[in-house]
């Protein structure tokens, strides 16, 4: 692969998402999630790049990068070593915030899916998750990996993404891929790994469930945080996670969309609400997001049910 620069160009932002640089970057955001969650930014890419800097003031997050692509070599030099990767679908970069990077590319389409988690975020789930302390929290820049689960969680984030407004990707569901995703970091990417995990095999008390419940049941169409479940649970955001699901068999995001379904069901058959009014109602984001997760859930559609 020749190390030779590209044509350099002044870099500016097109109306479309598409962007240029000096470095001959050019591609497109399939999908962009800046706008759409707190925790967890989830970027996929499709681009064609020679050269690229990362400068460590412009880098404040950790970056994930998932190659989704053809084969490509690699080219890069971190602190003052130099590295010869071939990257293939399936492999895992991480870098680290506030980390100088600078790398050269094949002449080939990239496709990546990006993710960003910020640092003070891994360290609230660490201090949580584990008693780690906060200040000694460090991950590790790896151009080379492989993580099947890390893989796994940028792929259902992509999926969600791209179904635009029938997504089901609330807050809910982010923040607790957003949790899971940074206990990973810790695991495999981590200075001083997570220690192994506890086994709660008795999931949450009755009563801390039922508090959940009620909350949930409440009001259906609210967008509920997983810090305020967790919080009227009594507990972290990660340890909560691991116990609703033991004690119900759900995520939070799973049990409040199968909720909603199930009181669909009741206004279907006992009023004469109209499928988008329900819709609306319990909290879908439009009427085919409803339609949907109904047929998800039951098989038919909910006009097939209500007739």
């Amino acid at each position: 692969m020749s190390l030779e620069k590209a044509n350099l160009t002044p870099s500016r932002e097109v109306d479309d998402g598409r962007t240029e640089t000096r470095y001959n970057w050019r591609g497109d955001w399939v999908v962009n999630s800046r706008e759409r969650w707190q925790n967890l930014k989830v970027i996929r890419n499709r681009h064609h790049v020679r050269e690229s800097t990362i400068s460590p003031d412009k880098l404040t997050y950790h970056l994930i990068t998932v190659y989704m692509g053809a084969p490509s070599r690699q080219q890069s030099i971190l602190s003052g070593r130099n590295f010869n990767i071939l990257q293939s679908a399936g492999n895992v970069a991480v870098i680290s915030a506030a980390t100088a990077l600078r790398s050269w590319y094949d002449d080939v389409e990239q496709d990546d899916i990006y993710l960003h988690l910020e640092p003070e975020f891994i360290k609230k789930v660490g201090a949580e998750s584990a008693g780690l302390d906060p200040d000694k929290i460090e991950i590790v820049t790896s151009l080379d990996s492989r993580s099947p689960v890390i893989e796994s969680m940028a792929r259902l984030a992509f999926d969600e993404l791209q179904r635009g407004d029938d997504a089901t990707a609330t807050d809910l569901y982010a923040d607790s891929l957003a949790n899971l995703l940074a206990v990973q970091l810790l695991r495999q990417y981590s200075s001083d790994p997570l220690p192994p995990e506890k086994n709660y095999v008795n999931g949450l008390t009755n009563r801390r469930l039922a508090l959940v419940l009620d909350l949930i049941e409440s009001d259906l169409s609210d967008d509920l945080s997983l810090k305020t479940l967790a919080a009227t649970a009594g507990l972290s955001e990660y340890h909560f996670l691991r116990m609703f699901k033991h004690s119900t068999g759900y995520t939070p995001h799973q049990y409040v969309i199968s909720q909603r379904i199930e009181r669909s069901k009741e206004l279907l058959k006992k009023t004469d609400m109209s499928i988008t009014e329900i819709a609306y109602l319990l909290g879908f984001s439009s009427c085919a997001h409803f339609t949907h997760q109904f047929r998800r859930k039951t098989g038919i559609t909910p006009s097939e049910f209500a007739s």
